[in-house]
């Protein structure tokens, strides 16, 4: 990271720069996307910093994109024998 040209961004200025609603950074924040140290810094307990240098890689990270979803073989193994199911 590049601290010279670094800046930092609050919630609110992240979700309007990368078009994430806020809910959904604060989500990620909880599912350890963005990692504390890492992605951002927490100066005080309610307020956010998140450094853009390193959003910026993880917004192109391949990692996300690299996940293959698998379609069935056949499309009749996706259907479900109802007489099978017990209710």
């Amino acid at each position: 990271m590049d601290t010279k040209d670094d800046h930092y961004l609050t919630v609110k200025e992240l979700s309007n720069k990368i078009k994430f609603s806020q809910q959904a950074i604060y989500n990620m924040i909880h599912e350890k996307v963005f990692i504390k140290g890492k992605h951002y810094l927490k100066p005080r307990p309610k307020k956010i910093l998140f450094i853009w240098s390193a959003v910026l890689i993880w917004l192109e990270s391949p990692e996300e994109s690299s996940i293959e979803i698998q379609q069935p073989l056949h499309s009749e193994s996706t259907k479900i024998n109802k007489s099978l199911i017990n209710i």
